[in-house]
This record gives structure tokens, sequence and C-alpha cells, in this order.
């Protein structure tokens, strides 16, 4: 089962019922990004850590995080997931630069009491509802539904900002600090071998804990991590082509245009015209 809504390209809900399967591909993207779970379990990475996701937790995935979910022993799993621009908040995407916003602090995760849960169904139901009915002033409905469930979220964000950091097993501990050291270090050359000496590990037993944990390969990851800030370099500044490419730890031009074009379905020239444009 599955319902989509989509509103001009900047507004994009999904509603559904999966087998348990990892994503496709390394993801990250412009839009804010906001998944609630209803039932099943999920280990999702986001950003320098990894969690286990639970029926009735909230995540917050703030733009070009990079993020995926991955399987545990649960066979299905429902969720609805909600992507948004901040174009389509207008002036009130000043919500998601708030200092108490999950997006600004950091709280990817957020596990809801059972009366907010119901609340957030509410929400959600509503945005589906109205755009079923499309009744007159139904995607404005929408958009204030949505800026109903930011709001909720930072309140219910106050409460966990002084919480200290809490891990499903030591497993996700350690993957996370390795994530971490890739995301400080990736224009460095990182090798399998490097990283098991680094954290006390055999290299065949991260590089399956990672898998695992993750849903990437160490070298999928790094690949990840250097194009999406490849990405913005060129959406930010005027620097030549070379200088980006070994900036974000390629060396090999051939090989940088290949595995950019791949991932961003772009050569580099393009995506610095297209968001220029």
């Amino acid at each position: 089962m599955v319902h989509k809504i989509t509103l001009h390209g900047d507004f994009y809900l999904e509603e559904s019922v999966k087998t348990s399967i990892e994503m496709a591909a390394p993801h990250f993207h412009e839009m804010y990004e906001i998944y609630y779970l209803i039932s099943g379990e999920r280990n999702y990475l986001i950003g320098n850590r990894t969690y286990k996701v639970s029926p009735g937790d909230l995540l917050f995935i703030p733009s070009y995080e990079i993020h995926r979910a991955t399987n545990t022993s649960f066979l299905f799993h429902e969720r609805i997931v909600v992507n948004f621009t901040k174009k389509f908040l207008a002036q009130d995407a000043v919500w998601l630069e708030d200092e108490q916003s999950p997006f600004v602090t950091g709280t990817h995760l957020i596990s809801l009491p059972v009366h907010i849960q119901k609340k957030v169904e509410e929400l959600l139901g509503r945005m589906v509802l109205e755009f079923r009915t499309k009744d007159k002033g139904y995607e404005t409905s929408i958009k204030a539904a949505l800026l109903e469930l930011l709001i909720l979220g930072l309140r219910q964000n106050r409460g966990e900002l002084n919480k200290p950091v809490e891990y499903a097993n030591p497993s996700h501990r350690k993957i996370s600090e390795i994530i971490r050291f890739i995301n400080e270090n990736y224009a460095k050359p990182i090798t399998l071998y490097s990283l098991s000496q680094k954290f006390f590990i055999s290299p065949y037993y991260l590089s399956r804990l990672f898998k695992s944990t993750t849903g990437f390969t160490y070298v999928e990851y790094l690949t990840t991590v250097r194009i999406k800030s490849a990405q913005r370099l060129l959406r930010e500044t005027k620097w030549k082509m070379s200088r980006i490419m070994e900036h974000v730890g390629f060396h090999d031009p051939a090989h940088f245009g290949k595995v950019f074009k791949k991932m961003s379905r772009c050569t580099p020239l393009q995506y610095r015209k297209m968001y220029r444009q």
C-alpha cells in the first residue's frame, strides 16, 4: 500500500507499508525530511551517527544530510515520509532555523509519548485527507498542518537538548565514532586498514559491521561524503574544478567526473550551471 502526495515539486508525502529492504543507493537531497515510523523497526544512519528507530519515533533530516535506512529482523514496516523545501513554507521557513528546531540542534530522533504520537498521526492524516478531497484552500491547509508539525517537533525537542547521547548498542557507538572521523577527514587518504588500526578493530569485522549498521560499505560512504562536499563547493564557490576535486579527496579528473555523474546524474559543470540559474 502506497499513498503519495506531490505539490509543485516543493512538497512530497508518502504513506506506505513496505518490506524491510534497504535504500537502493546513498541518499541526500535538497529537501528537508520528516520521517514517522508507525510500525516495524529500522536502523537509520543520519549525519554523524546511527539510530534504532521504533514505532512512534519521529526523525528530522536536514537538507543535504546523508541518510540511509537498513534492515532489522522485522519483515515489514509502516511509515510516513514528508519532504519539503524552504520555498514551500515561504516566510514561515524561519521555523526551520529556530534555535530549538531539531533541524538546527541536530536532534535527529525524538521518541514521542503516546498522546503526542496521536497528534502527529492526526496532522499527517489531515495532509493526506486535504490532498484527496482538494477542497478550496487545500494547499494552504496542508502547509498549516506541516507548520503545526514543525512547531510540535520544536517543543518536543526542548526536553531532548540536555539529555546525554545514547546509543542502541556498542556497535552503533563504534560505527558512529568511525562515521564522525570520516566526516571530519574525508579529504585525506582513508583506507579500511587505516580505519581498523585507528579504531582497534579488524578490517574484516569493521567492513561487516559498517555495512550491516549503515547500509553502506565504507568506500560507498566515503565517496558519498566527498561528492556531497563537491556539490556544496560547486553551489557556493567559484573555485576551479581541479581545486574542488583535490579539496574533497579526488586526484584523477576522469574518476571524479565519472563518480560525480553517477551520483548526481549530471556532470560537475552541469550541476554548477543548474544552481547558478
